[in-house]
């Protein structure tokens, strides 16, 4: 059974939260120097908190603080609505180091597969995950997400991005 998480929404900027987004950050620099090559910096937490993607209106473009125990251990972001009309896509997750292990990764996907089956894009969700990420193919695949063949070159990532897609049923 998963540890117990909670989702919380970052729907202001304040001075404490940005600390934490970039206490975590700080806590992810494996994750940062495996897909960027380099620690995430300030404008990289800044942009935690004001992301816009073409075509996802802005209320469907989220990001969450992940709680455990009433400390922040983690991030995620998730874009309602992304690219065709029933699919969703995550964007961001991940968990402190000092956090790992405990089950708050899988927590926190099951809780951004419920905000996504709760609106109407919750028929299928997706993930880019960086060529160079090898752990997380195993995490994701553990999921039931499958690579749909497609790649992506971008230029923030050491290396391409492979899309995983997973539908959901019922």
């Amino acid at each position: 059974m998963a540890s117990p998480i909670e989702l919380v929404p970052f729907t202001v900027r304040t001075d404490e939260a940005f600390a934490g987004v970039e206490r975590v950050m700080r806590e992810c620099g494996d994750y940062y120097q495996l897909v960027q090559g380099h620690a995430a910096d300030r404008a990289e937490a800044e942009e935690f908190f004001h992301f816009d993607v073409p075509g996802v209106p802005p209320e469907n473009a989220r990001a969450y603080g992940i709680h455990a125990g009433g400390q922040l251990v983690g991030l995620a972001s998730l874009l309602l609505g992304w690219k065709r009309p029933g699919q969703s896509m995550i964007g961001f997750l991940a968990i402190g180091a000092p956090h790992r292990g405990k089950g708050y990764a899988r927590a926190a996907y099951d809780a951004l597969e419920a905000v996504a089956r709760a609106s109407p894009h919750g028929t299928s969700l997706r993930i880019g995950i960086v060529e160079t990420n090898d752990p997380a193919f195993a995490f994701w695949h553990r999921l039931g997400f499958v690579e749909t063949g497609e790649r992506r070159a971008l230029d923030e990532y050491v290396a391409d991005v492979i899309l995983l897609e997973k539908t959901l049923d019922g």
